[in-house]
Protein backbone atom coordinates (compact mmCIF):
# COMPACT_ATOMS: atom_id res chain seq x y z
CA UNK A 1 0.00 0.00 0.00
CA UNK A 2 2.59 2.49 0.51
CA UNK A 3 4.55 1.63 -2.41
CA UNK A 4 1.61 2.60 -4.73
CA UNK A 5 1.03 6.21 -2.72
CA UNK A 6 4.66 6.35 -3.05
CA UNK A 7 4.35 5.93 -6.96
CA UNK A 8 1.07 8.19 -7.05
CA UNK A 9 2.98 10.88 -5.16
CA UNK A 10 5.95 10.81 -7.92
CA UNK A 11 3.14 10.44 -11.20
CA UNK A 12 1.77 13.52 -9.41
CA UNK A 13 4.81 15.46 -9.32
CA UNK A 14 6.08 14.56 -12.48
CA UNK A 15 3.93 17.71 -14.41
CA UNK A 16 5.39 20.07 -11.65
CA UNK A 17 8.78 19.40 -12.56
CA UNK A 18 8.13 19.48 -16.42
CA UNK A 19 6.33 22.19 -16.48
CA UNK A 20 9.51 24.11 -13.91
CA UNK A 21 11.80 22.71 -16.61
CA UNK A 22 10.22 24.51 -19.24
CA UNK A 23 9.56 28.00 -17.67
CA UNK A 24 13.12 28.50 -17.06
CA UNK A 25 14.67 27.09 -20.37
CA UNK A 26 12.14 29.41 -22.46
CA UNK A 27 13.06 32.86 -21.17
CA UNK A 28 16.46 31.42 -21.92
CA UNK A 29 15.98 30.57 -25.47
CA UNK A 30 13.66 33.65 -26.02
CA UNK A 31 16.96 35.57 -24.72
CA UNK A 32 19.25 33.69 -27.20
CA UNK A 33 16.93 34.90 -29.90
CA UNK A 34 16.51 38.39 -29.28
CA UNK A 35 20.15 38.73 -28.85
CA UNK A 36 20.44 36.74 -32.08
CA UNK A 37 17.54 39.19 -33.69
CA UNK A 38 18.94 42.70 -32.68
CA UNK A 39 21.44 43.55 -35.71
CA UNK A 40 25.40 44.98 -34.47
CA UNK A 41 25.70 48.59 -34.67
CA UNK A 42 28.82 50.45 -35.35
CA UNK A 43 30.30 53.98 -35.22
CA UNK A 44 31.57 56.54 -37.70
CA UNK A 45 34.55 58.85 -37.35
CA UNK A 46 35.79 61.54 -39.31
CA UNK A 47 36.90 65.00 -39.40
CA UNK A 48 36.13 68.20 -41.23
CA UNK A 49 38.60 70.90 -42.45
CA UNK A 50 38.40 74.55 -43.91
CA UNK A 51 41.26 75.42 -45.88
CA UNK A 52 42.77 79.07 -44.62
CA UNK A 53 42.26 80.73 -47.75
CA UNK A 54 38.44 80.21 -47.12
CA UNK A 55 38.67 82.71 -44.56
CA UNK A 56 36.82 80.65 -41.96
CA UNK A 57 35.07 82.55 -39.70
CA UNK A 58 35.19 82.15 -35.67
CA UNK A 59 33.30 78.60 -34.19
CA UNK A 60 32.77 77.97 -38.06
CA UNK A 61 32.11 74.30 -37.08
CA UNK A 62 28.86 75.16 -34.78
CA UNK A 63 26.69 75.61 -37.08
CA UNK A 64 27.68 72.82 -39.05
CA UNK A 65 26.26 68.75 -38.95
CA UNK A 66 26.96 65.79 -39.86
CA UNK A 67 24.09 64.01 -42.06
CA UNK A 68 24.26 60.14 -42.99
CA UNK A 69 21.63 58.64 -45.92
CA UNK A 70 19.90 61.54 -46.31
CA UNK A 71 19.14 62.68 -42.88
CA UNK A 72 18.32 59.24 -41.12
CA UNK A 73 21.39 59.36 -39.08
CA UNK A 74 23.12 62.84 -38.03
CA UNK A 75 25.67 64.31 -35.59
CA UNK A 76 26.83 67.23 -34.65
CA UNK A 77 30.38 68.83 -35.31
CA UNK A 78 33.32 69.33 -32.29
CA UNK A 79 35.43 72.25 -32.37
CA UNK A 80 37.96 71.25 -33.55
CA UNK A 81 35.99 69.59 -36.16
CA UNK A 82 35.67 65.91 -35.35
CA UNK A 83 32.40 64.12 -35.30
CA UNK A 84 31.31 60.72 -34.18
CA UNK A 85 27.99 58.85 -35.32
CA UNK A 86 26.90 56.04 -33.20
CA UNK A 87 24.37 53.01 -33.75
CA UNK A 88 24.81 52.59 -37.48
CA UNK A 89 23.64 49.15 -39.04
CA UNK A 90 25.61 47.54 -41.72
CA UNK A 91 24.71 48.61 -45.31
CA UNK A 92 26.09 51.30 -47.46
CA UNK A 93 25.23 55.61 -46.99
CA UNK A 94 26.06 58.61 -47.99
CA UNK A 95 27.84 60.73 -45.60
CA UNK A 96 27.29 64.58 -46.55
CA UNK A 97 28.32 67.99 -44.25
CA UNK A 98 25.92 70.05 -44.55
CA UNK A 99 26.31 73.73 -44.00
CA UNK A 100 25.22 77.15 -44.43
CA UNK A 101 28.63 78.79 -45.71
CA UNK A 102 30.46 76.23 -47.55
CA UNK A 103 30.24 73.29 -49.62
CA UNK A 104 31.77 70.05 -48.73
CA UNK A 105 32.55 67.22 -51.14
CA UNK A 106 30.11 64.26 -50.48
CA UNK A 107 31.71 60.38 -49.93
CA UNK A 108 30.19 56.34 -49.40
CA UNK A 109 30.65 54.69 -46.55
CA UNK A 110 30.92 50.74 -46.90
CA UNK A 111 29.69 49.26 -43.48
CA UNK A 112 30.30 45.08 -43.45
CA UNK A 113 28.73 43.01 -40.94
CA UNK A 114 32.21 41.99 -39.49
CA UNK A 115 32.49 45.98 -39.01
CA UNK A 116 35.26 47.15 -41.76
CA UNK A 117 34.24 50.38 -42.69
CA UNK A 118 35.31 51.31 -46.20
CA UNK A 119 35.39 55.13 -47.21
CA UNK A 120 35.30 56.34 -50.98
CA UNK A 121 34.32 58.73 -53.48
CA UNK A 122 30.43 58.98 -54.69
CA UNK A 123 30.22 58.42 -57.98
CA UNK A 124 26.48 58.75 -58.99
CA UNK A 125 27.10 58.68 -62.83
CA UNK A 126 29.69 55.39 -62.49
CA UNK A 127 28.80 53.39 -59.12
CA UNK A 128 31.27 50.65 -59.96
CA UNK A 129 34.83 52.95 -59.99
CA UNK A 130 35.73 52.60 -56.53
CA UNK A 131 38.71 55.12 -55.13
CA UNK A 132 38.99 54.64 -51.82
CA UNK A 133 39.41 57.63 -48.88
CA UNK A 134 41.32 57.14 -45.79
CA UNK A 135 39.31 56.52 -42.97
CA UNK A 136 38.59 58.17 -40.33
CA UNK A 137 36.72 60.04 -42.94
CA UNK A 138 38.31 63.59 -43.58
CA UNK A 139 36.19 65.98 -45.69
CA UNK A 140 37.49 69.57 -46.74
CA UNK A 141 35.29 72.23 -47.76
CA UNK A 142 35.72 73.09 -51.73
CA UNK A 143 34.55 76.58 -51.92
CA UNK A 144 31.75 78.74 -50.18
CA UNK A 145 28.76 78.19 -50.75
CA UNK A 146 27.19 80.24 -54.00
CA UNK A 147 23.48 80.92 -53.60
CA UNK A 148 23.43 83.11 -57.09
CA UNK A 149 24.62 82.66 -60.14
CA UNK A 150 27.56 85.12 -61.34
CA UNK A 151 26.19 87.87 -64.29
CA UNK A 152 27.80 87.08 -67.84
CA UNK A 153 30.01 89.49 -69.08
CA UNK A 154 30.93 90.51 -72.38
CA UNK A 155 34.24 89.06 -73.78
CA UNK A 156 35.80 89.07 -77.53
CA UNK A 157 35.96 85.88 -77.43
CA UNK A 158 32.65 85.32 -77.48
CA UNK A 159 31.98 87.54 -80.31
CA UNK A 160 34.84 86.03 -82.57
CA UNK A 161 33.26 82.16 -81.56
CA UNK A 162 30.02 83.12 -83.16
CA UNK A 163 29.49 80.66 -86.10
CA UNK A 164 28.61 84.03 -88.66
CA UNK A 165 31.39 85.75 -87.61
CA UNK A 166 33.36 82.65 -88.47
CA UNK A 167 31.87 82.06 -91.61
CA UNK A 168 33.15 85.34 -92.74
CA UNK A 169 36.38 84.80 -91.40
CA UNK A 170 36.46 81.72 -93.67
CA UNK A 171 34.87 83.41 -96.88
CA UNK A 172 37.85 86.37 -96.41
CA UNK A 173 40.63 83.81 -95.87
CA UNK A 174 39.56 81.65 -99.36
CA UNK A 175 39.08 85.23 -101.04
CA UNK A 176 43.25 86.04 -100.18
CA UNK A 177 44.58 83.04 -100.41
CA UNK A 178 43.06 81.15 -103.80
CA UNK A 179 44.57 84.25 -105.54
CA UNK A 180 47.93 83.35 -104.37
CA UNK A 181 47.90 80.04 -104.68
CA UNK A 182 46.81 80.18 -108.22
CA UNK A 183 49.79 82.58 -108.86
CA UNK A 184 52.43 80.15 -107.43
CA UNK A 185 51.21 77.34 -109.97
CA UNK A 186 51.24 79.01 -113.37
CA UNK A 187 49.30 76.05 -114.80
CA UNK A 188 46.33 76.61 -112.77
CA UNK A 189 46.61 80.25 -113.71
CA UNK A 190 46.87 79.22 -117.62
CA UNK A 191 43.17 76.94 -117.21
CA UNK A 192 42.04 79.66 -115.20
CA UNK A 193 42.77 82.78 -118.08
CA UNK A 194 41.52 79.87 -120.86
CA UNK A 195 38.36 79.35 -118.67
CA UNK A 196 35.67 81.46 -120.39
CA UNK A 197 32.05 81.40 -118.59
CA UNK A 198 29.21 81.65 -120.84
CA UNK A 199 27.91 85.04 -121.47
CA UNK A 200 24.11 85.90 -121.55
CA UNK A 201 22.60 88.15 -124.09
CA UNK A 202 21.84 91.08 -121.37
CA UNK A 203 21.53 94.25 -122.98
CA UNK A 204 23.84 97.56 -121.52
CA UNK A 205 22.50 99.59 -119.29
CA UNK A 206 24.19 102.17 -120.19
CA UNK A 207 22.32 102.26 -123.72
CA UNK A 208 18.99 101.21 -121.90
CA UNK A 209 19.17 104.51 -119.83
CA UNK A 210 20.79 106.53 -122.73
CA UNK A 211 17.70 105.15 -124.85
CA UNK A 212 15.17 106.00 -122.20
CA UNK A 213 15.94 109.65 -121.22
CA UNK A 214 16.09 110.11 -124.96
CA UNK A 215 13.47 109.39 -125.81
CA UNK A 216 11.55 110.84 -123.25
CA UNK A 217 13.54 114.32 -123.87
CA UNK A 218 12.42 113.93 -127.76
CA UNK A 219 8.87 113.98 -126.75
CA UNK A 220 8.76 116.81 -124.69
CA UNK A 221 10.44 118.33 -127.66
CA UNK A 222 7.68 117.90 -129.74
CA UNK A 223 5.04 118.95 -127.40
CA UNK A 224 6.48 122.12 -126.67
CA UNK A 225 6.76 122.65 -130.76
CA UNK A 226 3.22 121.50 -131.11
CA UNK A 227 1.34 124.42 -128.82
CA UNK A 228 4.03 126.93 -129.20
CA UNK A 229 2.99 126.44 -133.71
CA UNK A 230 -1.00 126.36 -132.13
CA UNK A 231 -0.42 130.13 -130.29
CA UNK A 232 1.40 131.47 -133.13
CA UNK A 233 -1.73 130.52 -135.46
CA UNK A 234 -4.08 132.30 -133.19
CA UNK A 235 -1.99 135.06 -132.99
CA UNK A 236 -2.17 135.67 -136.75
CA UNK A 237 -5.75 135.14 -136.60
Amino acid sequence: MVKTLNFLQILLCLPLICLTFAFEIKPQNQENDAAQDTPTLFSVEGKLTIRPELQPKPNVFGDIYISLDYGRYFGFVRSDGSFKLNDIPTGSYIIEAISVDYTFEPLRIDITNKGKIRARKLNLLQPNVVVTMPYPVKMTALHPTQYFRKREEWRVTDVLMNPMIIMLIAAFLLMVITPKLAAQDPQMQKDMQNLQLPKMDMPDMADMLANMFGSSSGKKGNTRKAIASQNTKRTTR
